[in-house]
């Protein structure tokens, strides 16, 4: 068993877990470049 520690979801397998995974980093990555924008914008 392996855990998501982003949202605590449930995988049988490594493989499952990091592709889910991929989509929190993906999320993350995101919300990085959205704030520096907004940083941006600010100044």
């Amino acid at each position: 068993m392996h855990q998501c520690y982003y949202c605590e979801q449930i995988f049988d397998s490594k493989e499952a877990l990091y592709d889910h995974v991929e989509v929190h980093s993906d999320i993350e990555r995101n919300k990085e470049i959205m704030n520096r924008k907004k940083q941006a914008q600010k100044k």
